[in-house]
């Protein structure tokens, strides 16, 4: 059955970016997943930073996953799985700019100690890992599981552990659940794994490679 015009835009990034993500999602600003900073409708913190949107899992790793060389390839061969992933919502989460460059595809885990970049943000990264703050990590794993329940992308191993860690010590907040049900007025689908965060218990370490 081929796709609504409806269903076309919201499996669309260009359209979700120019005209659902910060105009219906974010319509009145919110807070940035890693910093916790406030950030008003023009995408601006009080201090001036600029807020942008991160692909929790990454759009690199996407392309990867489809077969493609790159996101452009991926683009220009009109893969529908890869857009329906970029597009995706519930994988999309406003950050402080600087950050995105910063974290590109590396993997999430928890470092030794307390190396902190910014002296207001508490977001770490060294050899290949970054380390958000606790108040972010719950909602990184649940973005995360979703994407390998609904498109089936895989997780690496060294990181299921630790993502089922972060769901149980951080489980969904009140704000998070609010965005979930924003997100299926918006787009049609819910991540269950906020309404339920059991069940990322039944993700199997084996299932990955």
């Amino acid at each position: 059955m081929p796709a609504t015009a409806a269903e076309a835009e919201v499996d669309n990034y260009d359209y979700v970016l120019s005209s659902l993500f910060w105009d219906e999602l974010y319509t009145f600003g919110g807070w940035s997943l890693y910093c916790g900073y406030w950030f008003e409708s023009n995408k601006k913190t009080r201090s001036g930073k600029t807020v942008s949107i991160e692909h929790i899992y990454p759009t690199s790793w996407m392309f990867k996953q489809v077969g493609c060389e790159s996101r452009m390839q991926c683009r220009e061969s009109n893969n529908k799985r890869f857009a329906r992933m970029e597009a995706d919502m519930h994988n999309m989460y406003p950050v402080w700019q600087a950050l995105v460059t910063y974290r590109y595809d590396l993997y999430y885990g928890e470092i030794k100690g307390e190396e902190w970049r910014f002296d207001d943000c508490d977001f770490e990264w060294k050899r290949g890992i970054v380390e958000p703050r606790p108040l972010a990590r719950g909602n990184i794993a649940r973005a995360i599981f979703y994407m390998y329940s609904k498109y089936g992308v895989l997780i690496k191993p060294e990181m299921i552990n630790v993502l089922k860690a972060w769901n149980k010590e951080d489980p969904p907040s009140e704000q998070e659940k609010v965005r979930n049900d924003k997100i299926e007025k918006i787009q049609g689908r819910r991540n269950p794994y906020i309404d339920d965060p059991s069940l990322a218990d039944q993700i199997s370490i084996r299932a990955e490679r």
